[in-house]
C-alpha cells in the first residue's frame, strides 16, 4: 500500500514538473512570436516613413521650382539651372587649362543674361507701379465721368502686378495640402499598425508600447511611432 501511494506521488510529480517545462516552454514560444512580430512592425513602419519622406522631399522640389518660375520667370529659371551645370563642369575640368578657360567664358555670359532678365522684369514692375501712381494722381483730380474709367484701368493694372503672387500663394497652398496628406497618411496608418501589434502581443504575453521619433517630412517635423518592449 505504502508502495503504491509512493509511486502515485512520484507520477503526480513527474507529470507536475512535466506540464510546468512544456507551459514555460509555451510561454517562450509566445513570446519569441510576439518579438518577431514587433520587430516586423517596426520595419514595416520604417519603409512606409521612408517612402512618405520621399514623397514629401518630391514635393517640396516641385514646389520650390514652380514658387521661383514664378518669381523669376521661365528664362531665369533655365538660365540659373545652366549655370549650376557649368559650375559642375568647372569642377570636374579643373585641370584641364583650356577646358576650364571656355566654361569660365560660358559662365560669365550665363551671368550676363540672368542679369539682363531680372531688369527686364524689374523694368516692368517699375512701368507698371509708374502707371498705377499716375493714374493715383489722375483720380485725385478727375470729374465723376473720368473717375469711372481711370479706377477700371487701375484695377487692371493692380491685377497684373498681384499676378505672381496670387499664383505663388496657389502654390503655396496646394503644396501645404498634399504635403499634410502625406503626413496624416503615414502617421494614422503607422499608429494603426502598432496599435494593432500592441494588441497582439500582449495576448502573447508581451508589453510593448510606441516609442516616438521625430521624422523630417520635407519642412516639417513629425513624432511618428515605432514600437519597444516595455516588459515580459
Amino acid at each position: 500500500m505504502k508502495k503504491l501511494f509512493s509511486m502515485l506521488i512520484a507520477s503526480a510529480m513527474f507529470f507536475g514538473l512535466g506540464s510546468n517545462a512544456l507551459a514555460n516552454e509555451n510561454k517562450a514560444e509566445d513570446q519569441a512570436k510576439a518579438m518577431e512580430m514587433i520587430e516586423k512592425t517596426n520595419r514595416d513602419i520604417d519603409k512606409k516613413i521612408e517612402k512618405a519622406v520621399e514623397k514629401a522631399d518630391e514635393l517640396q522640389e516641385e514646389y520650390l521650382m514652380e514658387v521661383r518660375e514664378i518669381e523669376e520667370g521661365k528664362e531665369i529659371l533655365e538660365l540659373t539651372e545652366e549655370h549650376g551645370e557649368v559650375l559642375i563642369e568647372l569642377e570636374m575640368n579643373r585641370h584641364d587649362a583650356k577646358k576650364f578657360k571656355k566654361l569660365v567664358k560660358k559662365l560669365a555670359k550665363i551671368d550676363e543674361k540672368i542679369i539682363k532678365e531680372r531688369e527686364k522684369i524689374d523694368l516692368k514692375i517699375s512701368e507698371l507701379n509708374n502707371e498705377i501712381t499716375l493714374l493715383t494722381t489722375q483720380l485725385v483730380e478727375a470729374e465723376d465721368k473720368e473717375e469711372n474709367k481711370l479706377n477700371k484701368k487701375l484695377a487692371k493694372l493692380r491685377e497684373k502686378l498681384n499676378k505672381k503672387n496670387e499664383a505663388a500663394e496657389e502654390k503655396t497652398a496646394k503644396y501645404t495640402e498634399d504635403l499634410e496628406d502625406v503626413i496624416d497618411k503615414v502617421f494614422n496608418e503607422t499608429l494603426e499598425m502598432s496599435a494593432e501589434t500592441i494588441e497582439k502581443a500582449a495576448k502573447l504575453g508581451v508589453q510593448a508600447e510606441c516609442s516616438w521619433k521625430l521624422v523630417r517630412f520635407a519642412d516639417r517635423w513629425v513624432w511618428i511611432d515605432p514600437l519597444r518592449v516595455v516588459g515580459i
